[in-house]
C-alpha cells in the first residue's frame, strides 16, 4: 500500500471525526441555550429584603464612621496632651 494513500485515509478519518464532534457540540450548545429560562422579575419579598439589607448596611457604615471619628478625636487629645509639659513639683 502506498504511504500517501494511507496518510490520506488517516487525514480523512480525522477530518470526519472533527466535523462530527463539532456538529455534536454545536447541537448540544443550541439545545442547552434553548432550554434556559428567561430572567423573571424578582418577587416583592426579595425586593423588600434587599431594601432592608441595604438600610442595615447604611446604618453600619454610619456607625463605623462615628467610631472612626471618635478614635481620631481621642488620638488628637492624646497627642496634644503629650506636647504639654508636665507641671513642675
Amino acid at each position: 500500500m502506498d504511504p500517501d494513500v494511507a496518510n490520506f485515509g488517516v487525514v480523512a478519518v480525522i477530518i470526519v471525526f472533527m466535523v462530527g464532534s463539532l456538529l455534536g457540540m454545536s447541537m448540544w450548545a443550541w439545545r442547552v441555550g434553548k432550554k434556559t429560562p428567561s430572567r423573571e422579575l424578582p418577587s416583592p419579598i426579595y425586593e423588600q429584603r434587599l431594601d432592608q439589607l441595604q438600610q442595615s448596611i447604611d446604618a453600619i457604615a454610619v456607625e463605623v464612621e462615628r467610631i472612626a471619628e471618635a478614635q481620631r478625636f481621642s488620638a488628637k487629645l492624646l497627642a496634644e496632651r503629650a506636647d504639654t509639659p508636665a507641671l513642675p513639683r
